[in-house]
């Protein structure tokens, strides 16, 4: 028996394959080749999602509302992966996830055959799951990294996403645009079907390759048990100050881009823009969300954490302000402006990730980790939701510009915490 309580399924391993460091590198090729095909599957179906909920239904909201599925999906399954793997590990909890993200996709197929509205949401709610794993990729990717290499390792896992990220929508939607002469929610089947053959081979491989498991490898060198997620986690997190920046920086800046990115296909669809360029735009979207992440898990690194959060709710605040001031029609400034929420809120998750996990020790961090994602992927879900009745409401435009006043007050909460630790090193380097 482990330390956590379960079975012990790693082989016992001599001190050379025991070396941190080739087990750590190792470790994050493998979660990067799970999360590419995991990342292209939740792409391809998130991509659809709203036109698809939309062609359904004739109503913009709750199109909107089967994309955000993937959000509330997200949500609800953040607290049972992470009890899967504190009792089972990564491999099983990260394998686990993705193998649900494609009963999801599953639903959504049958959603577009049969036209039924239902089925979309709850599979693209199913297909959060496989989101959820790859959230908890990036976390597993830093279980044996150290203070100096912590934030880069996250960052390189976040960094896997781009290639599939990148391709699903235009995958997608090109499957959309080829498919034009269906009528109805048939057009969108075939994207469905590479979904779930995507978040098959990211279930096998993680499930196949990731060995020995991170996790289970920390439990047993530090010969302390990991505790799943309880109620109480969010007082825990809410006692240390660094912890706080961490989870508010990753709870915005997530509302921020899921309340915008939501309703901006919608937006330029009404401008009668073709469904190949909005493909394009939600790819150079996800090209800012992780293509630079590894540049800025160096960074993070090297400089406070909380100041990069803050330096990227800048950055997301320009780019919804840019949106704010686009017409339907208009391309460039939907490319710009999504590009650039992109690039903040890559800078809030790598830094805010880091620094909620180093403020925990191992033992209570898959507790803490999967608190704080269930949060972030819940005020994303909430954003998403209301972006639709916004819009709806008030417009795109007012949309996108209170999401950069959310952004400015991130922007202040993060300054404030900088000028904070630097009074509090600089009482400290004082001599008594």
């Amino acid at each position: 028996m482990g330390p956590s309580g379960c079975p012990r399924i790693e082989p016992r391993l001599n001190d050379e394959q025991l070396d941190q460091d080739s087990v750590q590198k190792r470790t994050v090729r493998v979660l990067q080749q799970g999360v590419v095909p995991g990342g292209l599957a939740m792409g391809t179906s998130y991509s659809v999602a709203a036109l698809l909920g939309s062609e359904l239904t004739g109503s913009d909201t709750l199109g909107a509302l089967a994309a955000v599925g993937l959000s509330i999906g997200q949500s609800l399954a953040g607290i049972p992966v992470a009890a899967l793997m504190a009792r089972r590990g990564r491999r099983i909890g990260i394998g686990t996830a993705y193998a649900v993200g494609s009963i999801g996709a599953t639903c959504a197929l049958l959603a577009a055959v049969t036209e039924t509205y239902a089925l979309l949401v709850i599979g693209m709610t199913l297909c959060g799951c496989g989101q959820a794993g790859n959230l908890a990729a990036r976390y597993a990717g830093s279980d044996l990294a150290t203070d100096d290499n912590r934030a880069r390792s996250i960052s390189l896992v976040v960094w896997a996403n781009t290639v599939g990220s990148v391709l699903g929508p235009t995958v997608g939607l090109g499957l959309r645009s080829l498919s034009s002469s269906s009528e109805g929610g048939s057009g969108f089947a075939l994207s469905y079907v590479v979904s779930i053959t995507l978040f098959v081979v990211a279930a096998a491989g993680i499930l196949r390759r990731l060995k020995p498991d991170p996790l289970l490898l920390v439990a047993d060198q530090n010969q302390t048990p990991i505790r799943g997620p309880k109620f109480s986690d969010l007082g825990l997190i809410l006692s240390q100050p660094a912890a706080r920046v961490a989870l508010l920086g990753m709870m915005l800046s997530q509302g921020v881009m899921v309340g915008v990115m939501t309703v901006t296909p919608l937006h330029m669809r009404d401008g009668n823009q073709d469904p190949l360029i909005i493909g394009l735009m939600i790819s150079l979207h996800i090209i800012g969300m992780y293509a630079f992440s590894p540049w800025i898990g160096r960074i993070a690194d090297r400089i406070s954490k909380e100041l990069l959060i803050g330096i990227g709710a800048v950055i997301t605040a320009l780019g919804s302000e840019i949106a704010s001031h686009t017409d339907a029609p208009d391309a460039t400034g939907h490319f710009v402006g999504l590009f650039m929420i992109g690039i903040g809120w890559c800078s809030s998750l790598v830094a805010g990730s880091a620094l909620m996990t180093e403020a925990f020790p191992p033992e209570v961090r898959v507790a803490t980790q999967s608190t704080a994602d269930v949060l972030m992927t819940a005020t994303g879900a909430a954003a998403g939701i209301s972006s639709g009745l916004a819009v709806e409401q008030r417009s795109y435009h007012d949309l996108a510009h209170w999401a950069a006043l959310v952004s400015v007050f991130l922007a202040v909460v993060a300054a404030v915490a900088v000028v904070q630790n630097s009074r509090i090193r600089e009482t400290g380097s004082q001599p008594s």
